[in-house]
């Protein structure tokens, strides 16, 4: 993910707890009012792509482990949840 400021190589729990505690410091705020992924880690077609390749998919990190790492945002007080 090149696009993403250091190229994580996934979007994993550790990496989106990190990216949150970044956001924080460079905006200088205790919270944030939204936090979301633009692409999960996950094969999607991008960039002007309009049709799904199964042969691009890879191993990915789980959806169910980014959604836990974003709750953990929440409940911590960094993100607010409307």
């Amino acid at each position: 993910m090149t696009w993403i400021r250091g190229g994580p190589v996934a979007l994993d729990s550790r990496n989106i707890t990190e990216a949150i505690d970044s956001s924080l410091r460079r905006l200088g705020v205790d919270y944030i009012d939204l936090y979301q992924i633009h692409w999960p880690d996950r094969y999607v077609p991008m960039f002007g792509e309009t049709d799904y390749d199964p042969s691009r998919q890879y191993a990915s990190i789980p959806m169910e482990e980014q959604l836990e790492a974003l709750g953990k945002g929440v409940e911590s007080g960094k993100v607010h949840w409307p």
